[in-house]
């Protein structure tokens, strides 16, 4: 007999995941502006406040409050879920974040967990403009003590929530919100996937590509468009702190070309970062130089006619593909709905 997929979306993957550790664990509970409503927190949190009442807490609108509750209930042996719907607000919490939370174990001889995961909404979002759209990957990245994973699928999503609720080091998942209507298939029962190790999507051995987040779904969109002129090796990120070197440096082992693909500014980027660490690899003979692709080093402007040359397109990432390989480039005009609209498509 045959058995359809199981076909869930980005923001629903999350929901199973939550559902499914507080089914487990008493200790684990939700707090949050909103996540109590019918489609709460974009859905992630949707029906989870009738099934526990007592564990599913909306609260005022005070970021810097109820996230030191949950940094407190943490370090007295709960397990919160933190969610912060945008990360400008989240910022009214950071000393909780990266002051306490991620210092509090070093601070006291590392016998002093705090298991809190803080999900925090990130980046691109359509007519959003500057004050709504930033990523600030970078700041979370540099903040010691934290670990930092950005989930780019429905099933990356599933498995580093539920690794990261389990995980007794405050855990931030930056979740871009292009990402959210993708669409992927999900196994019902619980996993886990690692915090802190790259996946290589697709193997290659002409150019590595290192993306993240909503960057790797418009790479994969890329490497179609350029067909077999090119054999790339995609790696998604995955974990921005720890930054995987190993999977990166076997890479550029063989490939001996990077480019990397930021759906942010350049200034202290990820791609920075990555470019930083390869070209300090001494056993590693670069055939060119390598390339970064990034949105411009302005806030993103509000109007579709500027925000359509902004983030980098598929288009972009697929022509900065073939001139590392000194190949031609290519000419595709896109419509507005793949310019401005977000991805809805069935990672296969």
């Amino acid at each position: 007999m045959h058995n359809e997929p199981r076909i869930l979306k980005y923001t629903e993957a999350l929901r199973e995941a939550t559902e499914q550790a507080m089914a487990e664990d008493p200790s684990v509970f939700v707090i949050g502006l909103g996540v109590s409503y019918k489609n709460g927190a974009d859905g992630t949190t949707a029906g989870l406040k009738e099934l526990y009442p007592e564990r599913v807490l909306d609260v005022p609108v005070s970021e810097d409050a109820f996230t030191g509750m949950a940094v407190g209930a943490a370090i007295h042996g709960m397990r919160p879920i933190v969610h912060h719907g945008r990360v400008e607000f989240a910022l009214f919490a950071a000393d909780h974040i990266c002051t306490q939370a991620a210092k509090w174990n070093y601070m006291f001889g590392g016998n002093n967990p705090v298991p809190v995961v803080f999900r925090i909404n990130v980046g691109r979002q359509w007519g959003n403009g500057p004050q709504h759209t930033q990523s600030l990957f970078g700041l979370f990245g540099s903040v010691l003590g934290l670990k930092v994973v950005i989930p780019s699928s429905p099933y990356m999503a599933k498995g580093l929530l539920r690794a990261a609720i389990k995980d007794n080091n405050p855990v931030v998942l930056l979740e871009s919100r292009w990402v959210f209507p993708v669409k992927q298939e999900v196994p019902e029962e619980a996993y886990e996937l690692p915090l802190d190790k790259a996946h290589v999507v697709q193997s290659g051995n002409d150019l590595t590509v290192v993306a993240y987040g909503d960057g790797v779904i418009a790479a994969r969109e890329a490497i179609e468009l350029i067909g077999d002129q090119v054999d790339v090796e995609l790696i998604d990120l995955v974990s921005i702190n720890p930054i995987d070197e190993e999977t990166i440096h076997a890479s550029l082992k063989k490939t001996g070309r990077l480019l990397t693909v930021d759906t942010t500014s350049a200034s202290f980027s990820i791609g920075s970062e990555v470019a930083a660490r390869a070209l300090r690899m001494s056993d590693v003979t670069f055939r060119t130089t390598p390339g970064m692709l990034s949105c411009p080093d302005v806030p993103c402007p509000t109007s579709t006619a500027l925000s359509e040359a902004y983030y980098p397109t598929k288009v972009d990432i697929a022509n900065a593909i073939l001139a590392q390989c000194g190949k031609d480039q290519i000419t595709k005009e896109l419509t507005f709905e793949e310019l401005h609209l977000p991805p809805t498509h069935t990672i296969v």
